[in-house]
């Protein structure tokens, strides 16, 4: 895939954790789990699907005879065994209960179990992206600029969204609200540690879905900052103006990009 898709990629598996940790209930005798985003998540890792018995089971070879072993339930357990064994404990058989030995694996499993619930979606997680080439060149980057070019140029709502997702996937820039502006002004911007109790942003871009206008402002801003807001009310009524603005925006979040790569 080129790093284009494997971003989308990204984008898609940060979305889908997100959605099943937030939505996954772990009361204990009571939990719940979305199996089809699971689904989804699952077919993006290494593991591959094998029917044992009346279970659905996702498994990778470790060493010899020993597997990573994922049940498909609600527990979400995941194991380091065989698959036989996986298959004794969580569905056996009443041949097997005759064993004193059997009866005591059945029972506890602390000696296999790697992780249940959210944790093991974290382990699917760190597994899928694993599987991404997130690497970029320059190149790369321009790809994504003259994509993002295309977009203004076209007036294209659906191509500068995904080129926002795209760039804020890379450089951790999110949708801000300073609770001033109309809602068809958008205002992402980057976090910035500072220590202190006001959060401050750094960055801001500003894009008016109606005029397709678009315009970043160097430095930081903060939602508490009169000072700050009353610049982004004097930019919005076109008193003041943003230091980077249309295409050169996303000519700007490239640099940035290729400076910050790790």
């Amino acid at each position: 895939m080129s790093f284009k898709e494997n971003l989308k990629a990204k984008i898609k598996l940060d979305a889908l954790l997100r959605k099943l940790t937030s939505t996954i209930r772990e009361t204990p005798g009571q939990r719940r789990l979305d199996k089809g985003r699971t689904q989804e998540l699952l077919e993006m890792t290494d593991l591959q699907h094998k029917k044992v018995r009346d279970l659905h089971l996702y498994v990778r070879p470790l060493e010899g005879d020993i597997m990573e072993v994922l049940v498909f339930d609600n527990e979400l357990p995941i194991y380091h065994t065989t698959v036989y064994d996986v298959a004794l404990r969580k569905s056996p058989e009443w041949k097997e209960m005759f064993s004193i030995k059997n009866i005591k694996r059945v029972m506890d499993d602390k000696d296999v179990i790697v992780s249940k619930g959210k944790d093991s979606l974290n382990r699917l997680y760190n597994d899928a992206l694993a599987r991404l080439d997130l690497n970029y060149t320059e190149d790369d980057l321009a790809l994504l600029v003259e994509d993002a070019r295309r977009g203004l140029e076209e007036k294209s709502l659906e191509q500068i969204q995904e080129s926002f997702d795209l760039f804020s996937a890379l450089l951790h820039f999110q949708p801000v609200s300073l609770g001033i502006l109309e809602h068809d002004i958008e205002v992402f911007a980057r976090p910035r540690a500072n220590g202190g109790a006001a959060k401050t942003f750094e960055y801001p871009i500003f894009f008016n879905e109606d005029s397709f206008l678009l315009g970043l402002k160097k430095g930081a801003i903060s939602p508490r900052s009169d000072l700050d807001l009353a610049w982004v009310m004097q930019y919005v009524q076109g008193e003041e103006t943003a230091d980077l603005q249309g295409a050169e925006v996303f000519e700007f979040l490239a640099a940035l990009a290729l400076k910050e790569k790790p």
